[in-house]
């Protein structure tokens, strides 16, 4: 499971990924303002999120609205519902609920990215995770 930080609304998002010449994708995107979660490609197919093949092709990608650098993005109602779809997705295809096996974008090998940045809430994630 990649935790991805959009740089942009998320209409924007799913703009960008509705666009074949952008050559980039995720599974799903999460709404800041209510958590609103949509999903953009089925879980057995292959998203181009990770910017590493071999992690696009073993891993399950949530975008979610904002920027890292704007923390009010970051709101209860998306950490709770990301954390939820996290869960359920670890429950169906078997993935431990921990960093380990839930990492950040910037976390991927080779990756230049920094999502989702210093502001995501590590602790509270996984904890919401572990509950849901």
């Amino acid at each position: 499971m990649i935790i991805h930080v959009a740089q942009t609304t998320y209409s924007g998002t799913l703009s960008v990924f509705r666009n074949p010449r952008t050559k980039v994708s995720a599974h799903y995107v999460v709404r800041s303002s209510d958590g609103h979660v949509a999903q953009c490609v089925r879980d057995s197919d292959i998203a181009w999120h990770a910017g590493n093949w071999d992690y696009n092709t073993r891993s399950i990608g949530i975008e979610h609205e904002g920027w890292v650098d704007r923390p009010g993005y970051f709101t209860d109602a998306m950490y709770e519902r990301s954390a939820r779809l996290t869960a359920s997705i670890c429950e169906r295809h078997g993935i431990p609920k921990n960093r380990a096996h839930i990492i950040g974008h910037h976390e991927v090998p080779g990756s230049d990215h920094t999502d989702p940045g210093r502001h995501w809430d590590w602790k509270r994630y996984l904890r919401l995770v572990k509950s849901a």
